[in-house]
């Protein structure tokens, strides 16, 4: 079986598409991830610090959130008719004579925000590499190629650790900020690792693709060797 030139033009269209898009997304995330490596001034010079969870976000407590819950409507009586507490603090400071105590998770934060630049430029390297190579392959009418599988099964991987540090790149800044003012909090507070779904879903789409590709390039081969 043939893969026409006519199915060979729609798939890498309709793969550029889908890489121009995913490129789109992950370089608007580096882009915030840039940011994030400066201090954030306000108006009012404020030094930011970190966030970090309070054990208000599980429904248990809500019961003792009397000392720090907000009232937002009253009844006709004047009780608290609906209210509000926080489930995540910010730590801040507007004194300009501040200065971030020495802790690791400083330093560990950059390193892995500008990891995560870094394999932003590996992504599109690779991205790049694989959509030349395809369309070069019009003019064979073969843009299934040999390397392409592997490329994107490296290319899998890669996007996994993008997704995985982007999304848990204010874990070392909680660290320092939980080790330094957790104590200090009259909120109970907390870190957390998070990985969202396209850390697993985007890799996983690769693969799927990877494979087709194999195929693709396999049956072409034969194509050719029979010819």
């Amino acid at each position: 079986m043939k893969i026409s030139k006519t199915t060979q033009q729609r798939t890498i269209i309709f793969a550029t598409a889908a890489a121009l898009i995913a490129l789109f997304l992950i370089a608007q995330l580096s882009v915030q991830l840039l940011y994030s490596t400066k201090l954030y001034m306000g108006e009012g010079n404020l030094t930011y610090i970190g966030e970090l969870g309070t054990s208000y976000n599980m429904m248990p407590k809500v019961e003792e959130s009397d000392e720090f819950a907000i009232t937002v409507e009253r009844d006709t009586e004047g009780n608290p008719l609906v209210e509000a507490i926080p489930t995540r603090v910010m730590f801040f400071s507007k004194n300009p004579a501040y200065t971030k105590p020495d802790h690791y998770g400083w330093l560990a934060s950059k390193i892995m925000i500008y990891a995560t630049l870094a394999i932003f430029v590996i992504i599109t390297t690779l991205v790049a590499w694989i959509l030349i190579s395809a369309i070069r392959g019009f003019r064979t009418g073969n843009i299934f190629r040999r390397n392409h599988p592997t490329l994107l099964r490296w290319l899998s991987l890669v996007t996994f650790i993008y997704f995985a540090l982007a999304n848990n790149r204010t874990v070392f800044i909680q660290m320092a900020t939980k080790d330094l003012y957790g104590d200090l909090s009259p909120i109970e507070v907390f870190g957390s690792v998070t990985f969202g779904s396209e850390v697993l879903i985007a890799p996983l789409l690769l693969l799927i693709f990877a494979e087709l590709m194999a195929v693709a390039a396999r049956i072409n081969e034969e194509e050719s060797m029979t010819i």
